[in-house]
């Protein structure tokens, strides 16, 4: 009968109690019909100790391990453990190298293992693992079923399209942006205010055009409130009645033997005076009608100057806007437009010459003070026959002058609004053919935003004088 031998050949790695470890020991454990015979490991290169390491039959291996895949076995106690015999330092055993060769008459397997020792006494006895638990077997089912080639060709494809995706989304982040600064492209824009279409700002403006008109909006003086504006055109009216009541006469002996200057009545008249030159020269002959008639010529003067469709030449506004007034002859057919720009325009312009013509004083450079002062020498060629004589004449001309400049300071007010003023001088229908209006209605006939009013709201009411039919 054929004889069956297995021989484990071990290293064996020894650890006194001491923690004193020797050297790597290969041992051979030889197995004979099954049954595994002890071996013993004499160290005598430990300088404290002699220790003699008994390995006992039945480490548990149950098939020898794998030939080509080591593996750690699983640490279990030793039967000697647990029978409570004192045994040498413990031994634990791994696996690592192993061949196994069967015939009819032998089996041989190679193992590695390595043996250490705690403090508290043997606690491993070394179990290598089934080829089934440990993902080995013999050399056919070991065999990598992807070879190396296969799995470099997997990576770059791999590479390559994660390369592809980034691409793709850095282009599409990419498109995006450039979408979003492009200004968008309006279908139909009427830069009026108030109607536009397509795409783009507010109101169908590209975006670079609407932000720089936010920006314009911001910085944009607030525009003054009815209160204001109503109590300046009232302060104004009131400074002409005192100054007609305080300075000049009515004594009919004067009147009679001196004439109206004519030359000085066309130069206040302008050419578009709401009476006639005789009407007026009678009523400033006439001692019931004088009074109401030099306060008509003063009013007249002083506001008819500081209306937007004044002439340059006679205009107390800036004789930069009152130049740019006259220049502005486009968009008349299209009121609404015209209005909405000029709006605008209006604003922007009277913050730029804020600086210039908004304080409340006139210097002795200021270039309105040329018109001002042809308006005040016609002024007082014609209204001098009728001072009273019992007044200071220098101080009737200063005052004559400063309702002129006040005059002057509220047409810059008005011309600074956004809103749209105009003075009526017409009489009304209602009020009879024997009425003239001595003062003027302030109307408001476009708002805030440049639009046209459909009803012009009136925020002074004009001063009428009733009874001149006979001279009227």
């Amino acid at each position: 009968m054929a004889q069956s031998i297995t021989t484990f050949n071990y290293e064996v790695v020894v650890t006194l109690p001491n923690k004193h470890e020797v050297s790597v020991k290969t041992v051979t454990q030889t197995s004979r019909n099954g049954s595994i015979l002890p071996v013993e490991i004499n160290d005598p290169s430990a300088s404290a100790t002699s220790t003699t390491l008994s390995i006992p039959p039945g480490l548990g291996f149950q098939r020898p391990p794998a030939p080509t895949n080591p593996t750690r076995p699983s640490n279990s106690e030793s039967p000697n453990a647990a029978a409570g015999n004192s045994a040498p330092p413990a031994a634990t055993s791994r696996s690592t190298t192993s061949s196994s060769t069967t015939t009819s008459s032998s089996k041989t397997s190679t193992g590695k293992t390595s043996t250490s020792s705690r403090n508290q006494g043997p606690t491993t006895s070394p179990k290598p693992k089934h080829p089934k638990e440990t993902g080995t077997g013999d050399s056919s089912s070991n065999s990598n079923p992807i070879s190396s080639g296969a799995a470099a060709g997997i990576g770059i494809g791999s590479a390559v399209a994660g390369a592809f995706i980034a691409a793709f989304i850095v282009w599409l982040l990419m498109r995006r942006t450039r979408r979003s600064r492009r200004p968008a492209r309006t279908e139909s824009v009427r830069l009026n205010g108030f109607a536009s279409t397509g795409k783009g700002g507010p109101g169908g403006i590209p975006p670079d055009v609407s932000s720089a008109a936010a920006v314009v909006e911001r910085a944009l003086p607030q525009p003054a409130d009815d209160q204001a504006i109503s109590g300046e055109i009232s302060r104004l009216r009131t400074l002409i009645k005192n100054h007609a009541q305080s300075y000049y006469h009515s004594n009919p002996a004067r009147a009679s033997a001196i004439g109206v200057d004519q030359a000085a009545l066309g130069a206040i008249a302008m050419g578009n005076m709401p009476i006639i030159t005789s009407t007026l020269t009678t009523l400033l002959s006439n001692p019931s009608t004088r009074m109401s008639a030099v306060r008509f010529c003063i009013a007249w003067t002083a506001i008819s100057r500081i209306d937007l469709g004044c002439e340059p030449v006679a205009s107390f506004l800036p004789p930069e806007i009152a130049s740019c007034m006259v220049s502005m002859t486009g968009m008349r057919d299209d009121p609404q437009t015209h209005m909405a720009f000029l709006s605008k325009w209006r604003t922007i312009s009277a913050a730029l010459l804020q600086r210039t013509y908004g304080s409340g004083s006139f210097s002795s450079s200021d270039p309105r003070n040329h018109n001002i002062n042809n308006a005040l020498e016609a002024l007082n060629t014609l209204l001098r026959p009728y001072a009273d004589g019992q007044r200071d004449d220098n101080e009737r001309e200063r005052k004559l002058e400063e309702i002129m400049r006040r005059a002057a300071r509220f047409g810059f007010l008005l011309f600074s609004q956004p809103s749209t003023w105009n003075f009526d001088w017409e009489t009304p229908q209602n009020a009879g053919r024997g009425a003239l209006v001595i003062f003027p209605a302030l109307l408001q006939v476009g708002d805030d935003n440049g639009k046209k009013s459909p009803m012009p709201r009136a925020l002074e009411e004009q001063e009428l004088v009733r009874g001149l039919e006979r001279y009227l």
